[in-house]
């Protein structure tokens, strides 16, 4: 048989991708699932690593109670259309009565698993995990009106938290035993009993107490989720980043010849057509010519944290991981949401202060408003500040240290802090939006720019072709990353649930790796149980959300998934374009 190739077949020779016959493409399809999917969870779930007996049974009921509460979710529009609405209280509050008593479990097990948690951790965080917990179990058992009409309710209630604080002086020193959590959530679940059966006397007369108290409980809970929800929120941008990055790097070991020019064109042509649709259907207010200023100088301040960070780690012959950089998000991330949630406190508190004095005024509703907004704006912007310019110099440290990964997060969140501090700067905000949007349509014009340069120099390779190729499908993914929550926002009614729903999700099952550890100040079954708390309340304050639709009635989480998306998802994204730069003038091989 003659082996010779006549000129069409020795063109498309030309053209084909080496290994298409061995199965290239199938290595690549099942390299970026491995490196996007499988690893992430194989990495960031929970192992059964040396637990004592029966924590797996209480894992195992925290992720039922993750799924009833996502369930919840999912489920809140038709169980909204087909139920019985309750209306109750001064604030109207319309709650279906066949949730009422799943609501209570899901409180009552979170809460049982916090106490749990805390048990055998820090002193200081047994001390406050018991205040919040008794502060939960009061609401619902030491009430006036069960004093007034039925006195021993109300002794058992007090008798039921002085055995919680028994149990709690009892097992300061013990090591974890499982029937800690058993007790806990009796006890818990006792109290809010009492709290029901109190409550009896109000249905009489049409009113049903019980829907208030969940309210307040879940109003008091709702502060331990905002970090999580923020969280959250990046998670879409995360798997954004994980499935393009691993992409390039299958494509840069597989593609050869001259495919890498023809996909970078292509790409150069996609993501030209889309930012054009995005800029003839911008938002004329957030997103209008002004938006243009503060995104200028957050790409700057981009540029300079990473070539600070990467040049200072170059002298300790350390370079980024671009795959690992989702990694790292999810270890400092909560750490800088639980900061951003805390500074808030004092806040708070000074509003109530602010408002009872501003309220003895004869202008009273004027000068509150004066008075709440001059507020923020002296006190939050500079927490925001001290936060931002801390994470910049964890990053320098981190660099120093030789982390060049850890180092472009912290430093890209903290100039996103900086950014959004601008009111110190500026005399109303509004007149400067900030859009990640916007910032991410200003680096797609810096990547073409130079596409452009290097091609023009004539040091476009292959392997800076496709890490510019990926750098462009990665700001593609971005602008359109409410492929997720756009879907499942149409099915359950509004789309924050379904960001949260999916990021919380995707958290759990790649961001619990932290529970693995173990160490005599935070022992691996507090660790755990930590993570179920935080999952579990937080899926359950957004079911309860999802239930109620009234956002002036309890702490909705969708505004802080969107922030948490705002900070988080963008300053990933730029530590991940900042890495893939690096690599390009490298011409080396993403990693």
């Amino acid at each position: 048989m003659s082996t010779e190739l006549t000129g069409a077949e020795t063109g498309a020779s030309r053209w084909a991708v080496p290994g298409w016959r061995s199965g290239a493409w199938g290595r690549f399809v099942r390299g970026v699932f491995r490196q996007t999917l499988a690893q992430p969870i194989a990495e960031g779930r929970l192992r059964d690593v040396d637990w004592p007996f029966g924590l797996r049974a209480i894992v195992a009921a925290g992720y039922g109670m993750f799924a009833l509460a996502g369930f919840v979710v999912i489920l809140s529009a038709a169980v909204r259309r087909n139920s019985t609405l309750i209306i109750s209280g001064s604030l109207g509050v319309g709650m279906p009565d066949v949730t009422v008593w799943p609501m209570v479990v899901l409180l009552s097990f979170g809460t049982a698993s916090l106490m749990a948690a805390v048990l055998h951790g820090p002193a200081w965080l047994k001390i406050i995990g018991l205040l919040f917990v008794l502060a939960i179990m009061g609401t619902w058992s030491l009430r006036t009106t069960g004093l007034r009409q039925s006195p021993g309710w109300f002794v058992a209630g007090v008798l039921i938290m002085i055995a919680l604080l028994v149990l709690v002086i009892v097992r300061w020193r013990r090591p974890f035993a499982w029937w800690e959590f058993g007790a806990a959530w009796a006890l818990i679940g006792a109290s809010m009993t009492v709290g029901v059966v109190e409550s009896r006397s109000g249905k009489s007369f049409g009113f049903d107490f019980n829907v208030q108290l969940l309210q307040q409980t879940a109003g008091l809970l709702g502060f331990l989720a905002l970090p999580a929800a923020m969280v959250a929120g990046a998670a879409v941008a995360e798997i954004v980043v994980g499935g393009t990055v691993s992409a390039v790097r299958q494509a840069q070991r597989l593609a050869h010849r001259r495919w890498p020019y023809l996909i970078l064109a292509a790409v150069c042509l996609l993501r030209g057509l889309q930012a054009v649709r995005q800029y003839l259907n911008r938002d004329p207010v957030t997103q209008g010519m002004l938006a243009y200023i503060p995104a200028v100088a957050i790409v700057i301040g981009f540029a300079v944290i990473g070539i600070v960070v990467l040049r200072i780690s170059r002298k300790h012959a350390a370079e980024p991981t671009v795959s690992e950089l989702g990694d790292h998000l999810g270890a400092v991330g909560f750490a800088v949401a639980a900061a951003l949630i805390v500074v808030q406190v004092p806040v708070q508190v000074g509003l109530s202060v602010l408002q009872v004095l501003a309220g003895l005024n004869p202008d009273g509703a004027a000068s509150r408003a004066t008075a709440n907004t001059s507020f923020i704006n002296n006190a939050v912007d500079p927490m925001r500040v001290l936060i931002g310019a801390a994470l910049v110099v964890l990053a320098i440290r981190a660099a120093r240290r030789g982390q060049p990964d850890r180092g472009l997060i912290l430093g890209c969140v903290g100039v996103m802090l900086l950014a959004l501090a601008r009111n110190l700067f500026v005399k109303d905000a509004r007149a400067l939006p900030i859009d990640a949007d916007v910032v991410n349509l200003v680096s797609t014009v810096i990547v073409v720019v130079a596409i452009i340069t290097t091609g023009l120099r004539g040091r476009l390779t292959r392997q800076r072709a496709l890490a510019f190729a990926g750098l462009l499908i990665l700001s593609a993914l971005f602008s359109s990353r409410d492929f997720i929550s756009d879907p499942l926002g149409f099915l359950l009614g509004f789309s924050g649930a379904a960001l949260l729903l999916f990021g919380l999700t995707w958290d759990l099952l790649t961001g619990s790796g932290w529970g693995n550890g173990d160490s005599r100040r935070f022992p691996r079954p507090t660790r755990v149980l930590l993570v179920l708390t935080n999952s579990v309340l937080t899926m359950t304050v957004l079911a309860y959300a999802a239930l109620i639709r009234d956002g002036s009635t309890t702490i909705y989480l969708d505004p802080y998934a969107a922030f948490g998306d705002l900070i988080f998802g963008t300053a990933l994204l730029a530590a991940a374009v900042v890495a893939v730069f690096d690599v390009a003038s490298r011409d080396a091989t993403v990693s």
